[in-house]
């Protein structure tokens, strides 16, 4: 394992589970000091305990993406606890779908607040504090597919994914001159607690027909590209939304039998 990010200091919202944890988890065993922000505190101090018994450095700030306050005492303990601030990664959020004719105003204000509120007050905060800094540092929003893909049900989801995108792109824009690389990555199905289907006795098989790979993606299938994002590798990367879905959202698969290929008759 290499130490790309030896003596950066992180902060990963939503780190007590899933991609978050995972995500966590890579940059501590390369070499970061990595801030665990997350509102569950069990969860936290269950990451917390993983990644220091792998001798990885982390600290945790129990705290809500919705709240500013909450969010920059995230930062802020980032600072204190490593002496700097070189990488955000907004990743915290919930799922909430529901029949069009069904959602309540509370489901979306709660959705768009954690989803897209709670990013943007993430990507300020550690964008504030990184100019402040001088050295710059780079940025990476979690949003879905869902971005660009809609699925029925998921008014609240789709809105707040593709909101999510605007932030990253609009921050981008505007913090690259300042040496601040923004970016986002597009999952498609993670095996989380927020993706039930990957477990339900007839829907997964639906998706995984959907899916060009064949399977669901696990966490830290994520977090890799998380990491490179966030590396040297991609320096000259700032404004883009990583797709990682296992071809899902290029299109529906059509099984074809075996033997001649299709030609069609106006180029045979």
């Amino acid at each position: 394992m290499t130490n790309r990010f030896a003596g950066q200091g992180v902060v990963v919202s939503g780190a007590g589970r899933g991609i978050g944890r995972a995500t966590a988890e890579c940059f501590a065993s390369e070499g970061a000091g990595v801030l665990l922000f997350g509102w569950h505190a069990d969860s936290l101090e269950d990451a917390a305990a993983a990644i220091r018994a792998g001798g990885g450095n982390c600290e945790i700030v129990v705290g809500d993406v919705a709240r500013k306050t909450d969010v920059e005492r995230a930062v802020a303990g980032c600072v204190a606890a490593f002496g700097r601030i070189d990488v955000m990664v907004a990743n915290a959020g919930i799922a909430d779908f529901v029949p069009f004719l069904d959602g309540s105003e509370a489901a979306w204000d709660q959705q768009i607040g954690i989803d897209v509120k709670g990013t943007w007050l993430c990507v300020q905060a550690a964008a504030r504090r990184m100019v402040e800094e001088g050295h710059g540092g780079a940025i990476v929003v979690v949003s879905s597919t869902n971005a660009f893909q809609p699925e029925q049900g998921g008014v609240f989801y789709n809105a707040a994914k593709s909101g999510q995108v605007a932030v990253m792109q609009t921050a981008a824009m505007e913090l690259a001159p300042k040496g601040i690389r923004v970016n986002g990555v597009a999952p498609g199905i993670v095996r989380t607690r927020l993706a039930p289907v990957t477990e339900h006795p007839i829907q997964r098989d639906v998706f995984l027909a959907r899916t060009p790979l064949g399977r669901f993606a696990e966490p830290v299938e994520i977090a890799r590209p998380i990491l490179f994002l966030c590396s040297d590798d991609a320096s000259f990367i700032a404004g883009e939304l990583l797709v990682v879905d296992g071809a899902y959202s290029v299109g529906l698969p059509v099984p074809l039998e075996l033997g001649e290929p299709f030609v069609p008759d106006a180029v045979r």
